[in-house]
């Protein structure tokens, strides 16, 4: 048999459309007839495949012969001679006889007249005859056509129903299929739940067992324990009944004794006391006159007290009106511009390039920042507010010492390529970490430090600058400062990996060695090396609906207003103590923290932990979170939310590629103002995507620069803190949205070159 496939497509159709038309068609007859209209040789046998495939072939056995139809030939005339015609004629009527020559002519003529029309009636007739059975053959012909063409069609008509319900069939078992597939699927989901069901009834059931196995061993060891202190007691008493019969034999000899020696005692008692008596009346007449002489000493020194409190108290109001004076002097208003100078400082583009300036000068860094920054922030300044640059800055200059120092700057030998560089390895964003251990375990952390994660796919919402991760992991891992955590994740049962990093972060056998930082991509950034000898510490908050199944409160002291110096808060704070099981690994983990309220009558809203390495008071735990966490609640909830919205998401979720920030860059072909103004640009980018809603990533510097870079900001020095305090109204529109970023930016550890942090706070009326 031939094979179908190996045909071309207008040989395939030439043969079913040819059969299709004339069913009675053979192999061998296609097969000249495909050789004559398209000069292609096909084997009967491939022609024969087709017609089975495609329910063509004619029924097995030979086919029935249609019988000849008789064909009744008409009758031609035959012409031999006229000798052979034989003419019958009626009889003639008595003529009169013609004689002679004339007569016999005249006989002969009439007799040829008569031959020759009977001869053309009899082939008038046949010719008749003929046509009349031709028009009858060419009715039955088309007839019988008519009939093959019907034929034909409902064949075509009864393959298509057929191919119909086959195709409706197949349709029908496909979803069939798919529908069991989707129940075995059901079904085993059911089956490895009720199975994991079963296993942790079956672990739970073999704790209580075990528990009440060691309860009881724990009794009959109690109960042997107290038969034994029974007896011994037991002997104990009758010890010391003999020893009491003993004492009381002797107390009675010694009473007798005693009574005797007790009289003499009573006489010298009482010579004794008559000589203290008058002893004790001259001793309180000279307590008198001591204290009369101390009345008016203490007089004499009150006066004099009151006198030094009130030249100390007009010297403290002098020092509070020369501190206000200074405060005052050290406040100063800026615009709203500082949002993209604080963003400035979490990436460090100013720093690396002020420091690579200041190398070139040979100045110290900390003399030119200012300049430096007032030269990056011109452009968001016009030449009429000159004042306004100045007051960002920190520093009033004037606009001759600026140009001056930008001309340095110019001159400055590749420092365009140098700016460039800096701006572009700024904005390389870490998504986490990876905290790697001796033992070859690994946990993840997001880049802004929130939790710990089981997989290195964190929602990209959670990634910062690289400069901003390693300065953080700077702080906890070499400066001693706890790892100070938003949340522990999970929500019934602490995770594995967090439960690791909570037995492990101050372990001296499974400590960690080294950090990774991998990029939105997953690709590696940096690896950091760690000293195995240093002692490190995690703090993190555990909501009061996290882990109620495996974990056991041990106590709750009492709550005490304390004030946080670091929100300039009043909370209420208190004791608390808990052991967190791990059921799985059969380990637990003795926890010490402290609960917050906000008010005594309301239930808690925190809880702060610390590793047992590093046991903390509570108004240091409680101030450590909150310095790196101040709106908790409100962080909770956009922590939430932005994971939710990656959990539908996935990967199909945009983040922020390094692409984006080259906006109109052409590199070292602009010129250096030009530089620092694409900078800038790229800054608003950067803090519209990271620190405004979602609905932001498609402005632009004109739209956040009217409505927020333009706004007054209030900057005020507090100890260890900058305070830029944000005032708009109340027909302020973006009100929601700026009280979000500033939530945002406050979660971020923004420090100056000063040391001091700078935290925001909105003045809305």
């Amino acid at each position: 048999m031939g094979i179908v496939h190996k045909l071309k497509p207008e040989v395939l159709n030439f043969i079913l459309e040819n059969k299709q038309r004339d069913s009675s068609l053979s192999c061998r007859s296609l097969t000249q007839l495909i050789l004559e209209k398209l000069q292609i040789k096909v084997s009967k046998s491939s022609i024969n495949s087709v017609f089975k495939e495609h329910n063509l072939s004619m029924p097995v056995g030979r086919r029935q012969k249609h019988k000849k139809r008789k064909f009744n030939m008409p009758i031609l005339p035959v012409i031999e001679g006229t000798k052979a015609i034989t003419l019958v004629t009626e009889p003639q009527k008595t003529e009169p006889a013609i004689t002679g020559k004339t007569g016999k002519e005249g006989i002969i003529k009439g007799e040829k007249k008569e031959e020759i029309s009977s001869e053309e009636k009899r082939i008038k007739e046949a010719e008749e005859w003929a046509v009349k059975l031709q028009d009858e053959e060419r009715a039955r012909v088309e007839q019988r056509l008519n009939l093959e063409k019907q034929r034909v069609e409902n064949d075509a008509k009864k393959k298509a129903e057929e191919a119909e319900v086959r195709a409706f069939l197949e349709e029908e078992s496909k979803a069939k299929a798919q529908e069991e597939l989707k129940q075995r699927r059901l079904d085993k989901a059911a089956r490895e739940a009720e199975e994991k069901k079963r296993l942790e009834e079956e672990n739970l059931k073999r704790i209580e067992e075990e528990k009440a196995a060691q309860e009881a061993k724990k009794a009959e060891e109690e109960r042997i324990t107290q038969e034994a202190e029974k007896e011994r007691l037991a002997k104990l008493a009758e010890q010391e009944a003999a020893k009491k019969k003993a004492e009381e034999e002797k107390a009675a000899q010694e009473a007798k004794k005693a009574e005797e020696a007790k009289a003499a005692r009573e006489a010298e008692e009482k010579k004794r006391l008559e000589e203290e008596n008058l002893k004790r009346i001259e001793e309180e007449k000279a307590a008198l006159a001591a204290k009369k002489a101390e009345e008016e000493k203490a007089a004499e020194e009150a006066a004099l007290k009151a006198e030094k409190e009130k030249w100390a108290r007009l010297a403290e109001e002098e020092l509070k009106i020369k501190q206000q004076k200074e405060k005052a002097s050290q406040e100063r208003t800026c615009s709203g511009a500082i949002l993209l100078q604080a963003l400035d400082c979490l990436i460090g583009a100013g720093r690396e390039i002020n420091a690579a300036i200041c190398k070139k000068l040979g100045a110290a860094p900390e003399d030119l920042l200012s300049l430096t920054q007032a030269v990056m922030f011109r452009s968001l300044f016009g030449k009429d507010n000159f004042s306004g640059l100045c007051n960002l800055a920190g520093q009033q200059y004037s606009q001759e010492k600026l140009e001056d120092y930008y001309g340095q700057i110019k001159g400055i030998e590749n420092i365009k390529a140098e700016v460039n560089r800096i701006i572009s390895a700024a904005f390389t964003e870490a998504r986490g970490v990876k905290m790697h251990f001796i033992d070859g375990s690994i946990i993840h952390l997001d880049g802004q430090l929130h939790s710990t994660w089981s997989t290195q796919y964190i929602p990209y919402d959670f990634s910062s600058p690289a400069y901003e991760l390693k300065n953080n992991l700077n702080k906890y891992f070499f400066e001693g400062q706890p790892l100070v955590l938003f949340s522990a994740p999970g929500y019934d049962i602490a995770p594995k990996d967090f439960f690791s990093l909570l037995l492990n972060i101050g372990s001296t056998d499974k400590y960690a060695d080294n950090l990774i930082l991998f990029g939105n991509k997953l690709e590696e950034i940096e690896k950091i090396s760690l000293n195995n000898k240093n002692k490190y510490s995690l703090v993190f908050g555990l909501w009061p609906w996290q882990f109620t199944g495996s974990r056991k409160v041990r106590r709750i002291g009492d709550f005490d207003l304390r004030h946080i110096d670091c929100v300039d808060k009043d909370l209420y704070l208190a004791e608390i103590e808990i052991d967190l099981l791990r059921p799985p690994l059969n380990e637990s983990i003795n926890l010490k923290g402290c609960a917050i309220k906000t008010t005594l009558a309301e239930k808690i809203r925190l809880v702060v932990f610390s590793n047992p390495e590093k046991p903390m008071s509570l108004d240091e735990l409680a101030g450590a979170y909150l310095n790196r966490w101040p709106n908790f609640e409100e962080a909770y909830q956009d922590f939430s939310r932005k994971i939710e919205l990656f959990s539908y998401t996935g990967n199909e979720q945009k983040f922020l590629s390094k692409d984006r920030f080259e906006i109109g860059a052409q590199g070292s072909n602009l010129e250096l103002g030009d530089i620092f103004a694409n900078y800038i640009r790229m800054l608003d980018l950067y803090l519209r995507w990271h620190f405004l809603p979602a609905e932001y990533t498609e402005r632009d510097l004109s739209f956040t620069g009217r409505n927020f870079y333009n706004v007054p900001v209030r900057i005020a020095s507090a100890p260890g803190k900058i305070k830029a305090r944000i005032q708009v109204g109340q027909g302020y529109e973006f009100l929601k949205d700026l009280k979000y970023l500033v939530c945002r930016f406050n979660e971020r550890q923004i420090d100056l070159l000063n040391g001091s942090r700078l935290y925001f706070e909105g003045d809305f009326k």
